[in-house]
């Protein structure tokens, strides 16, 4: 159930939890990650919080202010990546049924994973505690509800994303292909979907991001990979396009200033940090001047169409085929290593050390991006095997 479009009266505070609203504010910009759910949010702290660019917390707090740009929504193509390719990996077994039902439970995990972050960004953005940097609810509706009421070619998906989804799937279903095959964004209720349309911004929003969560719940959509990449996979792709669409490119994170994000680094002059900085504080602004006289965002109609080529930076967004065959392997791994068989654990812990060391060598080369998230943050004791440097 989606909250109502008026905010929380926790949600209507200045300050993200910390720091007082008089006074200099000398806080900082932070990306944390929540070891809850797995979600990284950008965030203002004080400077003796002991919080740290790429630090860890429990879990968000509910009142905190935070912010979504790259790697936000980023984070769960790890999640999409270890589905994707265990399903792969049941092709190589198909008689076998004691391995097709530890792969399944991979799949399952990661599915619980992905489950947990949409729950956090479906509430918190219905909230208002999550807001999207550098664009505007109301265009990311208008653009959506274009790809909805007259599709977008599958062909310029693939291309600014640097996938070849949208193409593989009208390939398996001929019947809907055409000389430029289109993809429409289809919710799975239309009575949800006609509601939508009449309230905030917001909410649809939120209302989205219940719409996919709904599919990656639903078992029917785990068939094959196909089914999956069908229903679901394409879904959070054709968000995550709309998103960079209608972002200011200084939220991609793409200036050479910005690589490199870690605790070591100072981050706070950067254009990403500034950036991200000066609109948490004008976002807290907001809240604070509407927690008056909260005014109802008025649906408009939708944009004109969304362009036949958009320019998007290139936000290394495709490192999810690294990262997937990466990612399954460290699900395996994790599994041996909780089989009561001593050889198991430590086959376990060299291919989780290797497959770290692995990752490391990939950003340090350049190939993967530094903020790219590592499979090996989600492990299940939260951090690495011991003899990991």
């Amino acid at each position: 159930m989606l909250l109502d479009d008026k905010p929380s009266a926790g949600s209507l505070t200045t300050w993200s939890g910390v720091g007082t609203p008089t006074g200099e504010d000398n806080r900082r910009v932070v990306l944390l990650k929540s070891l809850a759910t797995n979600n990284r949010f950008y965030t203002l702290v004080e400077p003796d919080s002991g919080l740290t660019n790429a630090g860890t917390i429990p879990a968000f707090e509910p009142n905190m202010v935070l912010g979504v740009a790259y790697p936000c929504l980023e984070d769960g193509l790890n999640d999409f990546a270890v589905i994707r390719t265990t399903f792969e990996t049941l092709d190589f077994f198909p008689a076998d049924d004691d391995m097709r039902g530890e792969l399944f439970e991979i799949i399952d995990e990661a599915r619980n994973k992905l489950m947990s972050r949409l729950v956090e960004l479906r509430d918190r953005v219905a909230n208002r505690t999550a807001h999207f940097l550098g664009t505007d609810l109301e265009e990311i509706r208008s653009y959506a509800m274009d790809m909805v009421r007259r599709g977008y070619p599958r062909r310029n998906l693939d291309s600014m994303m640097k996938l070849d989804v949208f193409a593989k799937v009208a390939e398996m279903e001929p019947v809907r292909n055409g000389p430029e095959p289109l993809y429409f964004y289809k919710f799975r209720n239309t009575d949800v979907l006609d509601h939508l349309t009449s309230r905030s911004a917001r909410v649809f929003v939120a209302g989205m991001f219940d719409d996919i969560l709904q599919s990656v719940a639903d078992d029917r959509c785990y068939a094959s990979r196909h089914v999956f990449d069908r229903d679901v996979f394409q879904k959070f792709i054709a968000m995550m396009f709309v998103n960079y669409a209608t972002t200011d490119p200084i939220f991609y994170g793409t200036h050479k200033a910005d690589y490199g994000v870690s605790g070591d680094k100072a981050m706070d002059d950067t254009p990403l940090y500034i950036a991200v900085g000066k609109q948490l504080r004008e976002i807290e602004a907001r809240l604070a001047a509407s927690a008056a006289a909260e005014v109802e965002e008025v649906p408009t109609e939708a944009a004109e169409g969304l362009p036949g080529e958009i320019e998007i930076a290139d936000v290394s967004i495709n490192s999810d085929h690294i990262l997937g065959p990466i990612a399954s392997i460290c699900a395996v791994a994790r599994r041996l290593g909780r089989l009561a068989d001593h050889d198991a654990v430590e086959m376990s812990r060299v291919i989780l050390a290797d497959a770290g060391l692995l990752v490391q060598e990939l950003k340090r080369r350049g190939i993967l991006s530094d903020v790219a998230d590592d499979p090996l943050a989600c492990s299940d004791d939260g951090g690495r095997p011991p003899h990991v440097a």
